[in-house]
């Protein structure tokens, strides 16, 4: 996978998380912000890791 395409996809989900958070929030404040963002960056970097693998063991199976 080229390196833009799993950056890029890294990003949009950790946006997703953090919107649909705030949105079940239904506060926005400073504190719930910071929270769902760090909680979103923890999430942004697990997707990335299983990604990662998902992409490794399809590549050595094709190959």
């Amino acid at each position: 996978m080229e390196s833009k395409k799993f950056i890029s996809q890294v990003v949009v989900a950790m946006l997703l998380y953090i919107v649909i958070s705030l949105i079940l929030e239904g506060d926005i404040s400073a504190e719930i912000l910071l929270r769902e963002s760090r909680d979103g960056l923890i999430f942004g970097l697990v997707y990335g890791v299983i990604i990662w693998i998902w992409n490794r063991r399809k590549k050595d199976k094709t190959s």
